[in-house]
């Protein structure tokens, strides 16, 4: 059972541009922003460190993933056993061999959460990726078809906890910061609940990676 939640403290004078402001990570492959998002969620939990760009090892990999060193996902060849060779792209393709297979690869990041892997899934299932069959519809309004959106729910969650509830005046107060405004499309209550979600889960994660290890999971990760 996870800790009761004790979260990080937020205040019109402590939180500065770069604790809510994620735009410069808009264009990072999906993998690399749950890398970002993960770093934010545990500041949310006591991590004690700064913004993600501020580090100086998070700033040393950003300027790699920009030169382009970095790929979500390799290529992986896989071979039958009547000696067949097929080749899975980076997005789950299917193996096709005179039809289609019901047969698909995954390379799995593991330094994802589990919630991170099963919301991949999900989202790979839901957007037919040449599945053998059709999945029933079901209602996806409000999930981020895009892994930044993320981002922006840990912006909401700080807003919000300096006192901000997402209402006509914050964004007529805003209106001429592009990031602000983009939050508009969000509702807000719905990512306030997804985010609290999101914290717990980590939270009872960190436990148990503490229990397994001895030690504190600020010293295994972030000393």
């Amino acid at each position: 059972m996870a800790s009761k939640l004790d979260l990080k403290e937020w205040s019109e004078k402590t939180i500065s541009q770069d604790d809510w402001n994620f735009s410069p990570y808009y264009d990072l492959p999906k993998t690399a922003l749950s890398r970002v998002f993960l770093w934010e969620l545990d500041r949310e939990l006591g991590s004690g460190k700064g913004p993600f760009g501020k580090d100086a090892s998070n700033k040393k990999w950003l300027t790699e993933v920009g030169k382009g060193n970095y790929k979500d996902l390799s290529t992986a060849t896989v071979s039958a056993k009547n000696g067949s060779n097929f080749k899975t792209g980076t997005d789950g393709l299917n193996l096709e061999s005179a039809g289609t297979s019901t047969l698909h690869v995954f390379q799995i990041n593991w330094h994802c959460s589990q919630q991170e892997l099963v919301e991949a899934f999900t989202e790979w299932v839901e957007e037919n990726h040449d599945t053998p069959y059709t999945p029933f519809p079901s209602n996806t309004r409000g999930r981020p078809r895009h892994q930044f959106t993320l981002l922006e729910k840990i912006s909401i969650h700080r807003f919000h906890r300096i006192g901000y509830s997402g209402g006509p005046k914050f964004f007529r107060d805003n209106s001429k910061d592009k990031y602000k405004a983009g939050l508009k499309r969000i509702n807000w209550t719905l990512a306030q609940r997804e985010m609290n979600l999101h914290l717990k889960r980590r939270s009872k994660e960190l436990d148990r990676l503490t229990k397994a290890s001895g030690k504190n999971w600020k010293n295994l990760f972030y000393r």
